[in-house]
């Protein structure tokens, strides 16, 4: 007696298969868009001018005896990378004189720095554009400072016409005067930071890629590629 065997029964495309497909399609979305700030990362670093990603130059000129930049305030709640020295750096600062007075730049405590300045004639940055590089600046009345910058304590970096400064946590503010305190402060300035941070975003963002990639395959590749099964089975 001939048996006669039923055609293998393909398997029907039921709810749990699109579930499968829908969750990995998302991986697979996910893992585009960090392969996306991954590549960028990797351009930027490629901007950088010896290791640091720098703005300017930019010429600034003064009437009063400083340029303030009132708070760099560095800290605050969330991961100790995006706050402290683990995101900006190292930072500079550059200035080249435009008139022949050396140029002090120093960084120092806010409230300490507001001490120092009180009374005395200042512009103060109100903002700033990157790209490209340009200050905006509010002049405050006063007189010139009764004391030489470099003759203060309490900087944390300061220099002459550069300094260089591996940021931490707390309240700072920057000073760019003439060295001998001096009004009409004229100079070109460039400043920049090494932002380590964006090395890791970097690398952390091409590894989570490939990973999402690998989950999604493990959800789509198992739904679509199906063999048959028997009847009945």
């Amino acid at each position: 007696m001939t048996t006669i065997s039923s055609p293998p029964a393909q398997r029907t495309w039921g709810g749990g298969r699109t579930v499968l497909v829908v969750v990995g399609g998302l991986f697979g979305m996910v893992s585009l868009i960090l392969f996306a700030i991954g590549g960028f990362g990797l351009w930027a670093q490629q901007q950088r001018d010896n290791g640091s990603f720098t703005v300017g130059p930019e010429r600034v000129t003064t009437s009063t005896s400083a340029l303030l930049a009132p708070s760099l305030d560095i800290g605050g709640t969330g991961p100790d990378a995006f706050y402290s020295d683990d995101f900006l750096g190292e930072v500079h600062i550059d200035a080249t004189t435009k008139n022949g007075t050396p140029v002090f730049i120093g960084i120092g405590p806010a409230a300490e720095v507001a001490a120092y300045l009180k009374g005395v004639g200042y512009d103060e940055v109100a903002d700033f554009d990157v790209d490209p590089f340009k200050l905006s600046t509010t002049a405050r009345a006063g007189d010139k400072p009764a004391t030489a910058p470099a003759d203060q304590s309490f900087w944390v970096a300061a220099g002459t016409d550069s300094v260089r400064w591996n940021a931490t946590g707390g309240d700072w503010s920057v000073v760019i005067m003439n060295a001998d305190g001096s009004p009409n402060v004229d100079a070109e300035l460039s400043m920049g930071a090494t932002l380590p941070v964006v090395e890791g975003i970097t690398i952390g963002s091409l590894i989570g890629g490939v990973v999402l990639l690998i989950m999604a395959a493990a959800f789509i590749v198992p739904a679509v590629v199906t063999g048959p099964r028997r009847a009945g089975a």
